[in-house]
Order: structure tokens, then sequence, then C-alpha cells
């Protein structure tokens, strides 16, 4: 299970952003931050037994950050978004159910920084990895399933979006990462 929320006082825009995660995310939990302290975050993330916790900031009223904090509350990186586009922006009009999430799917010849992201979010829900496109995991069966899709864009940066198992179509949200950073470890 996945924990997600935002940073203190945010924007709409971003509250639609966690409302798209936690819907590609069907075994997640929302839940408003409020005031609460970094301290009583990780107290949450520790009494809830989630695998992670995914904190999303705001840069002038768009998703900036989304810090991961693993499950006993220590930050374990920090995706810098260049970009996010909401599901109703990839599709509008369309509102697809998604009761679960079949698997990570990276595109052939991705960055490092592609592939550790793609890797690290596997871990948090469990799911297999897969290299190969989306036509690899098209299946007929797969009604309300997902697939999360990692890939290089031209300009260097990891896109990160979510299509449909059932027919490839893209279901968004939509990511641009500009960068992931791995805090230095003291161990």
């Amino acid at each position: 299970m996945l924990l997600i929320t935002t940073s203190r006082r945010t924007s709409n825009r971003v509250r639609t952003f966690i409302r798209d995660l936690r819907t590609v995310f069907p075994n997640s939990e929302r839940f408003n931050r409020g005031g609460m302290s970094l301290e009583e975050l990780r107290s949450r993330i520790i009494a809830s037994g989630c695998s992670a916790a995914f904190v999303v900031t705001h840069y002038k009223g768009n998703p900036g950050d989304i810090i991961v904090y693993d499950s006993s509350g220590e930050e374990r990186l920090r995706i810098r978004l260049e970009s996010a586009v909401l599901r109703r922006e990839v599709l509008p009009g369309v509102k697809i159910r998604v009761n679960n999430v079949a698997s990570v799917v990276v595109a052939p010849g991705s960055s490092d920084q592609t592939t550790s992201l793609a890797r690290e979010i596997a871990s948090y829900l469990n799911l297999p990895i897969v290299m190969g496109t989306i036509d690899d995991i098209i299946d007929s069966e797969g009604t309300n399933s997902v697939a999360i899709h990692f890939s290089d864009t031209d300009a260097g940066k990891t896109l990160w979006t979510y299509y449909h198992v059932a027919d490839g179509t893209e279901v968004g949200p939509r990511m641009r990462v500009k960068s992931v950073r791995w805090p230095e470890r003291n161990e």
C-alpha cells in the first residue's frame, strides 16, 4: 500500500494530481496533510504499515517534486518534475476505472535514471518489470488494469505515464521527470 499526500498549503492542481495518482494506484490511501509536521507525517507512515509514501510538493501552482519516504519514514528519493499532465488532460471526457497495476514497463535502451526510477517504483508496489514496449503487455483480459510506463524523452528526461492494459490507451497522469535524487545514507 502507498500513502499519497501533498506538502502543506498546496494548490488545487496539485490536489487533482494526487487524486489522479490515487486512481492509478488503487491500493493506496490519499489523505490531506493539512498542518501536519514532518515528524507527524513520519509517525503516520510508520503506523500505517505502508510500503512507501509519496508527498507531492508544488512549484508555481503545479506539481514540483514527489518526495518518496520508505516504510520507516526516511526519505528514499526526490523526483523533480518538469511537468505533469492530469488524467483529464490526457484523455478528455473519458473515465477509465482502474482496479490494479499489472506491471512496470521500461522502454528498451532507457537511461540509468529511467531504469533506476522504474525499479524503485516497482519495488514499492511489488510488481514485475517488463523491458519492452506497451505493445508487449497488451492483454484483452486486462480489463481495468494499467501498466506504468517509463521511457526517455528526446531531451534526456524521463517520461512516466500509465497505459490501459486491455488496449494500450494512455490514461495518465503523464509526468516528465527532470531529475531523480537519492539522498546520501549514513550507514
